[in-house]
């Protein structure tokens, strides 16, 4: 059977990923990457009409840090990378639904395999919040990232210290500046 281009045609009812084409996939993931932040977001707004700002921001520290604590091993283990290095590290950062791969777009400094200066350039995120809920910046840029990010490294000798975080001077300067380095 030829690799499904798109799903327009009859309902499959044993459907498996693997009749599914690359680029349908990618559309697909495309698309769960929005799920993802979506749900994230929504989960936030619902919490925070129930019980507060600071109930909110609490929660979504906790949901965030599990959901990466939990997660992550298992992007490790299904790429096969092993976490020795800042670089392997970066290969993880890569992975996940919120990803450095378009969601995120960055700028890699790699200075050696163990000390990476990374710029996100820009962070749908925070424009959102700028634009709409100015409030939300500071407990999530210093709050929230700085105990949830340095955790996607995956690796607890791997850390990531923020260098700049918003607010920022223009909606063309980065959203945000990390350094990564291996701690022996």
């Amino acid at each position: 059977m030829a690799e499904m281009q798109d799903y327009s045609g009859p309902f499959n009812p044993d459907l498996q990923w693997e009749d599914c084409s690359k680029d349908l996939l990618i559309k697909v993931m495309k698309v769960w990457q929005y799920f993802y932040l979506e749900m994230a977001s929504a989960w936030y707004d619902a919490v925070e009409k129930t019980s507060g700002f600071d109930a909110a921001n609490a929660c979504e520290r906790e949901a965030w840090v599990r959901v990466v604590e939990r997660g992550l091993p298992r992007l490790a283990k299904a790429a096969k990378i092993e976490l020795n290095t800042v670089l392997d590290s970066m290969k993880l950062m890569q992975l996940p639904p919120d990803n450095t791969i378009g969601m995120y777009p960055v700028k890699y400094d790699i200075k050696n395999e163990n000390h990476v200066v990374v710029t996100i350039t820009k962070c749908a995120g925070l424009e959102y919040w700028e634009r709409e809920k100015p409030e939300r910046i500071d407990a999530m840029c210093r709050g929230t990232a700085l105990v949830l990010d340095p955790k996607y490294a995956g690796n607890p000798k791997v850390t990531g210290k923020a260098v700049k975080l918003p607010p920022r001077a223009s909606s063309d300067a980065p959203a945000c500046v990390w350094e990564w380095t291996l701690e022996e």
